[in-house]
């Protein structure tokens, strides 16, 4: 028996609060590692539940549908992904440029992540059956990084003296040139981490010449 399964085994009794969250975290991973590999519809609850080591009722009883489970996959991989970026907030400065050097070089490396593409590819099969769950991506995913280099835009007006009239607009401006030329170059076959990383900073090379028009 492994570990997550031991951990995650029927007990008699409440279970404790590390039970509940190994549970959680078994269903999780398990599901995570199943929607990426074999898409949405490869997928059956009673598999997951297996996988997690839980009966199906106990998975049920948490997430009443596939597509509840799958919310909660795309909340709790932003999640993941959002710790795991700001391990490097440390080594930022109040200049603006480079907070945004350093925002376009985090996009632009993250759009060839394994499981970012995974990601993706497992919404893409279903947004237009479950477009909740195409919002939920949305709102935690591409609002999460709006926001926040929105919110640099307007702390870097306070010191400097040049406030952005709609710090939203540029920081979508900023997302999406680098996405939008990943998806639209990638038609044509590879694009190198170079490549990109080189475009990545040339939008914001454009974004801080016209910085007075913000």
């Amino acid at each position: 028996m492994s570990k997550a399964s031991k951990e995650t085994a029927p007990r008699r009794g409440r279970p404790s609060l590390a039970r509940v969250k190994a549970i959680e975290a078994a269903i999780v991973t398990s599901a995570r590692a199943m929607f990426f590999t074999d898409g949405f519809d490869g997928v059956a609850m009673e598999q997951v539940a297996t996988q997690a080591g839980i009966s199906k009722g106990t998975l049920y009883a948490r997430y009443p549908s596939k597509e509840a489970l799958f919310k909660e996959v795309i909340e709790a991989t932003i999640r993941d992904w959002a710790e795991e970026a700001s391990g490097e907030d440390y080594l930022l400065n109040d200049s603006i440029e480079e907070r945004l050097r350093h925002h376009a070089r985090t996009i632009a490396q993250w759009l060839f992540r394994p499981d970012v593409i995974a990601l993706q590819r497992a919404l893409q099969g279903v947004q237009e059956r479950f477009p909740q769950l195409a919002r939920t991506m949305y709102k935690t995913g591409y609002l999460y990084i709006v926001e926040l280099i929105a919110a640099d835009i307007v702390n870097a007006g306070k010191r400097d003296g040049i406030p952005a009239r709609d710090p939203l607009r540029i920081a979508r401006m900023l997302v999406a040139a680098i996405a939008g030329y990943q998806a639209q170059e990638s038609f044509r076959g590879h694009v190198s981490d170079e490549e990109m990383a080189d475009y990545a900073q040339g939008v914001v090379s454009m974004l801080m010449a016209a910085r007075r028009d913000w």
